[in-house]
């Protein structure tokens, strides 16, 4: 059995259906899940859903800044123990002479600047928990150049997996760990909606296990890794892909 309750997890990119996998687990563990959304009608939604599970679910808003979310999440549930950044759709294939300078700039932003500053907000209080926990997401394509993703993500989920050893080793003496889970090969996150999205059917093929991933194995995992009894594991890339990317 692994130990989340009585514990704070603060996740971004929880409403999606990857992301909803992780906040139902977290939540039926008994840790208490705030998921800071644009999207609150969304959020809602999942808040109702997951009402009668141990945890409690709440949304918050950011327009006021990471800072002011981390303070209201600390004054209602007393702790900030876990923090996970799970945000961003993948995009679909892009030829390299197509790619701009304005999109991989915003990739970049939106994968790993605003990550980076939400955890630099979160830290002050994840030190003062009894297991802080930082969870970032990659894909395959960060760690092998897979190229049935497109060229964007493997470039700005390059700089997470960066950011996750960097901040292991800077954080190795204060309790807090930092992992990452490379999840490729997952159903997506958003319903493709437009041109632009990756229809992640298109890379079962792909798979060597056959078939896509599903939310429930993320939430496994992510429980696993937020737990207390993940305290020796820092540093890590996980591999979530059906065996997309191995070693």
């Amino acid at each position: 059995m692994i130990s989340l309750s009585g514990r704070t997890c603060v996740i971004a990119g929880g409403t999606g259906n990857i992301g909803y996998g992780a906040v139902r687990e977290l939540a039926a563990g008994g840790m208490n899940v705030v998921m800071v959304t644009h999207d609150m009608d969304k959020a809602k939604g999942i808040c109702e859903e997951l009402k009668d599970l141990t945890g409690k679910v709440i949304a918050l808003g950011n327009d006021d800044g990471d800072d002011k979310v981390f303070d209201a999440v600390r004054e209602k549930f007393g702790s900030v123990d876990v923090v996970i950044s799970n945000t961003g759709a993948m995009d679909c294939l892009v030829a390299l002479g197509t790619l701009t300078r304005e999109k991989l700039n915003e990739k970049l932003a939106h994968q790993v600047t605003e990550p980076f500053m939400m955890i630099q907000a979160a830290i002050p209080h994840l030190k003062d928990s009894r297991a802080g926990r930082i969870i970032l997401t990659s894909t395959a394509g960060a760690l092998n150049g897979f190229e049935g993703e497109s060229l964007t993500d493997s470039i700005g989920r390059g700089g997470v997996v960066s950011m996750t050893y960097c901040l292991a080793k800077i954080l190795m003496n204060t309790g807090i760990t930092v992992n990452c889970i490379a999840k490729s090969g997952m159903i997506n996150d958003h319903t493709p909606m437009t041109g632009r999205d990756l229809d992640m059917s298109s890379v079962v093929t792909h798979i060597p296990m056959g078939t896509l991933g599903t939310s429930e194995e993320f939430g496994a995992l992510v429980s696993y890794i937020a737990s207390e009894e993940s305290a020796f594991v820092t540093g890590q890339i996980f591999n979530l892909s059906g065996g997309l990317n191995i070693g």
